[in-house]
């Protein structure tokens, strides 16, 4: 296995604990309550399913957070305004995510290539 790949793998593996670590108490889950991110795409997973992008945002001069959503057919995904595919999304463009946490996942509902 390459380098590469083992630092994809962990980093996936970091997404996922990202995800269950952010997913709140089963009351708040259920009302699938929205958030917006803007940051660095620093991953985009479209090899496995459910697809999944993953985000880092700065909160403070010194610290940031990471957020790792799945991409399903529902996600709107828009470049220059117009509807484009998450395979042209590459690692280091900046982006507007809406997401929504629910029970079963983070799920990205409005991805904004800047």
């Amino acid at each position: 296995m390459t380098r590469v790949r083992q630092a994809r793998g962990a980093l996936f593996a970091i997404a996922a604990l990202v995800l269950l670590l952010c997913i709140p108490p089963d009351s708040e889950a259920a009302s699938g309550r929205a958030y917006r991110v803007h940051g660095q795409v620093i991953a985009v997973n479209i090899a496995q399913a459910p697809h999944m992008i993953v985000v880092k945002t700065p909160l403070t001069k010194h610290d940031d957070m990471t957020v790792g959503a799945m991409v399903t057919a529902e996600t709107r995904i828009v470049r220059k305004g117009k509807r484009v595919a998450l395979q042209t999304i590459r690692v280091g463009e900046v982006v507007w995510m809406t997401y929504v946490k629910q029970r079963d996942g983070v799920f990205a509902r409005i991805i904004q290539v800047q």
